[in-house]
């Protein structure tokens, strides 16, 4: 639904490498694609090298690229020693990205957060590519920077690592509409955009098309129709594409929320989508930084990007 809507490749949401390699179930739920998902990256979570490599050894042949997520600020990711939280063990991080660089047949990308200067973040963004990192995303915050006190990415540090690196390099953050993701570009210099949580709430981002929500919400239940996914699932996206109309039909929320099937989310949208077109005029809502379209914590996201 993304790439129809102008996203040149997507990233699968997060997956716990020793998860996938461990455990059939966990492989099965966390990884689904199609011919026309593509290009694709498959995104992990690692700390093993080993484990890193046997699991990215699984899905070489149904990717484009392994994506190593070197961003994640999640108390979950603190506990299990991943994502951001391995910013201070540059050891460990070269040696995820030399393992994969070193025995895998397509390319290895990654993503960052800044760390706390600009100078620190270009060394790390150098070593990474050094190891042979292809494409490096920046996460234009701290692993410090989430919630409400999420803050603006720096663009700034952004721009510093690209013009350091001679690989291509995407940013992230501050993005909502196409024009933001354009101005981001402008600012940082990038090659392309990524977008995380903002392309949840609005599939149509890179578009610039204005369409509805609940009309966005049938759109893709019927790609759910298509390439069935469970329900959970569902209802995640649902709630995340349906934000700004639910805080004003609190009943609607709830109801979704207790869904057990796909049909039963249908109705609601469905029911939804009548008492919207009653309303008089558009209603405006204030998010707070903890509802954010960006705020990156809330669920695990699914990643398209833009090229300039």
């Amino acid at each position: 639904m993304c790439r129809k809507y102008g996203a040149t490749m997507a990233w699968t949401p997060m997956v716990h490498s020793r998860l996938f390699l461990e455990n059939k179930k966990y492989r099965k739920t966390v990884f689904t694609t199609c011919e026309e998902d593509r290009p694709l990256a498959v995104q992990f979570c690692a700390n093993d090298p080993a484990i890193l490599l046997a699991a990215a050894k699984l899905v070489e042949d149904k990717c484009d690229a392994i994506d190593i997520n070197l961003g994640c600020p999640q108390g979950i990711a603190r506990r299990g020693n991943y994502g951001a939280f391995l910013g201070d063990q540059w050891d460990i991080v070269k040696s995820l990205v030399e393992v994969l660089a070193q025995n895998l047949s397509i390319p290895v990308f990654c993503k960052i957060r800044i760390l706390n200067s600009i100078e620190t973040t270009v060394e790390y963004a150098k070593m990474i590519e050094k190891a042979g990192c292809t494409l490096l995303t920046v996460h234009g915050r701290t692993i410090d920077q989430k919630g409400r006190y999420m803050g603006l990415a720096d663009f700034e540090y952004i721009r510093e690592v690209k013009r350091a690196l001679s690989i291509p390099v995407l940013s992230n953050g501050n993005v909502r509409t196409l024009e933001e993701a354009d101005e981001s570009i402008r600012i940082t210099e990038t090659d392309g955009m990524m977008s995380a949580c903002g392309i949840l709430t609005n599939p149509a981002l890179f578009s610039g098309l204005e369409i509805a929500p609940e009309v966005l919400a049938n759109e893709y239940l019927a790609y759910c129709a298509q390439y069935p996914v469970g329900v959970h699932i569902v209802r995640g996206h649902l709630f995340k594409i349906l934000l700004s109309k639910l805080h004003s039909h609190v009943d609607l929320r709830d109801s979704l929320n207790s869904t057990n099937t796909i049909e039963e989310c249908a109705a609601i949208v469905n029911t939804l989508a009548e008492r919207l077109k009653l309303e008089p005029s558009e209603t405006a809502i204030e998010l707070d930084e903890s509802t954010s379209a960006d705020n990156e914590e809330d669920v695990p996201c699914d990643m398209g990007f833009l090229f300039d």
